[in-house]
């Protein structure tokens, strides 16, 4: 056990150092998926998503989950990111699914960062879900975290990459964005730098 806990640790680290060396996942994504709060929501029940189509990025209701997805993976074993949304008047629930984990987010800016003792095999990453209760119309988005100034998806390698864009929901009245939509623009230098090799 002992020996599992500091593989966990050492994976975190890895991550949030920010290694220099590229990843095996220079094509993934994330996107927030949006549906009614469900009281009941557990790991072992979350949403079935096997690509960007499942990928639900608009809900009118106030009551809601927020699932931040990360696609097109080909392995992972640590992701770190943060999530934003409006300054509503509650704060959120975010519930981890992972091994091991270092941060919370409760408020928007907040910043997380997960990993796992084993391999997790693609395409899609789904590391729990924030709880949140809008008040007015807005849009959930995941984030760079400010830990190491991107969105981090570590592989199995320890080779680190970061999504090439990050899709917003939109609730209680706003839309959020086409998750299948690959005509957009690069969130980091790194998907900028991909473009010119």
């Amino acid at each position: 056990m002992r020996s599992a806990i500091t593989i966990m640790v050492i994976a975190l680290v890895a991550l949030i150092a920010c290694p220099c060396f590229a990843g095996n996942n220079p094509l993934g994504y994330c996107a927030v998926h949006v549906k009614a709060h469900n009281n009941k929501q557990s790991c072992g029940t979350l949403p079935a998503i096997a690509g960007c189509a499942d990928i639900v990025t608009t809900y009118t209701g106030s009551d809601f989950d927020a699932f931040p997805v990360f696609y097109d993976l080909t392995e992972y074993k640590g992701l770190e990111y943060g999530m934003t949304w409006p300054a509503w008047t509650y704060s959120g629930a975010f519930t981890n699914c992972a091994d091991l984990v270092i941060g919370d987010i409760l408020n928007p800016g907040d910043h997380i960062a997960h990993a796992w003792t084993a391999c997790q095999a693609g395409p899609i990453a789904m590391p729990g879900w924030l709880w949140l209760f809008a008040d007015g119309p807005g849009q959930v988005c995941i984030i760079a975290s400010t830990g190491i100034g991107s969105i981090a998806i570590l592989d199995c390698e320890e080779g680190l990459d970061n999504p090439q864009y990050s899709f917003c929901a939109g609730v209680y009245g706003a839309t959020g964005e086409d998750p299948c939509d690959d005509a957009t623009e690069p969130v980091t230098w790194s998907a900028i730098k991909e473009l010119f090799r």
